[in-house]
């Protein structure tokens, strides 16, 4: 009976402790589940990050990356125990992890459950494959293509034999893997080369160096060789024939002002070395033109530029008599047609074409016909050819001519003035002195008396 009392209290507390941790437990949210995350499919391994899982029924996911809270995950209700929810970040504070740490919170009563924290490591970024050249592959062209495989979102640096040479622009594709094609920006030497290339993204973390592309670089091709450009009766001054010589089996470019102007195969020759004559196909523009050559082989291997001529055109100018000519030619071809046609015949239109020639040409010897007479008898147009009325400037040059020589006279007159006036001023002396001597030989001739 003593230890009774202590039995009921032992029970009491027994039994309040089961109801608060009831209690605990009914007021607690569970925590949520995570079923997938990572880069998304065919996106960069950093720009799409994403959260994929379950959370109980009318809770919100609050969701932080690297202990700062980012926000809140799309939470869609399935009208069961639990609802789904997906996250997408663009961007992670991470390059190769980060921790995800994730808490449910009830929408009604707003009570938090246990978080759960992930640590997630990023997929290393894939080296690059390269592709072209093929490997021992010996090519004849100095500057060969590079060609492979690479990431999406991210660049790839060339090494050629150890050093490197350059990269390539920004690679995206929605499939996650990108080709890529660069071309060394000189001239690579005869002989053995390797090439390895590495991948970054935009963050900057790169990629392990790829495997060793080798290939060989052959001479070059023989360059042609070019002669004065021919302008003969077939070709104008403004589209000559270009000369020259190549070597059997050549495939030649022409180059004009540093454009391809034409392209063509020789024909062989049974000394080994082909002549060539290509015709400048667009009429050149008046004034100086750069012209070379450049030949390649069946396998793609290209020679130095050709030496290089310069190339002045001219636009052809038809003589007055030339024109004279032709409008006789057809007056006659249109007296003909005029003689054998009848009234109801077709070929009126041919007659008003040919009298509307004539007249066009008529009018364009005149006008040359008055230039000419302009030109001899000192007459300009308006277009700085000459005229008889004297031009502003040349009469304000004879104003000034004019005044000039008016002053030369007058500075001379005064001088001659003021010359005259000092000889005066000299001469009364003298005077007076004779004077004297005049009184003074009468004074003594009257003492003489």
């Amino acid at each position: 009976m003593k230890k009774l009392p202590f039995f009921i209290f032992f029970v009491f507390f027994f039994f309040l402790s089961f109801l608060g941790v009831r209690q605990a437990e009914a007021n607690q949210t569970n925590t949520p589940t995570i079923i997938e995350m990572g880069p998304k499919e065919g996106e960069h391994f950093f720009d799409r990050f994403y959260i994929k899982g379950l959370t109980p029924a009318n809770t919100e996911v609050l969701v932080y990356i690297d202990g700062n809270y980012v926000g809140e995950a799309d939470v869609s209700s399935e009208n069961t125990d639990s609802d789904n929810f997906y996250y997408e970040n663009l961007e992670v504070f991470s390059r190769d992890s980060c921790w995800v740490k994730l808490i449910a919170k009830d929408k009604t009563s707003l009570v938090l459950s246990a978080p759960v924290e992930v640590q997630y490591f990023f997929p290393s970024l894939p080296a690059p494959t390269l592709i072209t050249p093929a490997k021992e592959n010996i090519l004849g062209n100095p500057k060969p293509i590079i060609t492979g495989l690479s990431a999406t979102q991210s660049f790839v640096h060339i090494y050629i034999d150890g050093t490197y040479n350059g990269r390539t622009a920004l690679l995206s594709h929605n499939s996650g893997t990108a080709n890529f094609s660069y071309k060394p920006f000189l001239n690579l030497k005869p002989g053995p080369h390797q090439v390895q290339a590495v991948a970054e993204d935009s963050r900057g973390r790169k990629s392990k160096i790829s495997e060793i592309l080798r290939f060989k670089i052959e001479e070059p091709m023989p360059a042609p060789t070019l002669f004065t450009p021919v302008i003969s009766q077939n070709s104008s001054p403004s589209q000559p024939f270009i000369i020259g010589l190549a070597k059997n089996d050549s495939f030649v470019k022409i180059y004009v002002d540093h454009k391809l102007s034409g392209q063509f195969l020789v024909k062989n020759n049974e000394s080994g070395v082909a002549n060539f004559a290509y015709k400048q196909v667009e009429p050149l523009t008046r004034g100086n033109h750069l012209i070379y050559a450049v030949a390649v082989n069946n396998r793609g291997k290209e020679s130095q530029w050709s030496n290089i001529f310069y190339f002045f055109a001219r636009r052809p100018i038809i003589a007055d008599s030339a024109e004279e000519e032709n409008v006789e030619i057809l007056k006659s071809k249109n007296e003909d047609n005029l003689m054998t046609e009848d009234e109801d015949s077709p070929v009126i239109d041919i007659r008003q074409e040919n009298e509307a020639k004539i007249e066009n040409t008529e009018e364009k010897i005149d006008k040359k016909k008055n230039r000419k007479e302009i030109e001899n008898s000192g007459l300009i147009n308006e277009g700085n050819e000459k005229q008889n009325k004297l031009s502003p400037n040349l009469i304000v040059f004879i104003i000034f001519l004019i005044s000039i020589i008016g002053w030369i006279i007058w500075v001379n007159r005064e001088l001659a003035k003021e010359q005259k006036e000092q000889e005066k001023k000299n001469n009364k002396p003298n005077e007076n002195i004779s004077l004297f001597s005049e009184e003074k030989n009468n004074d003594l001739q009257q003492e003489k008396k």
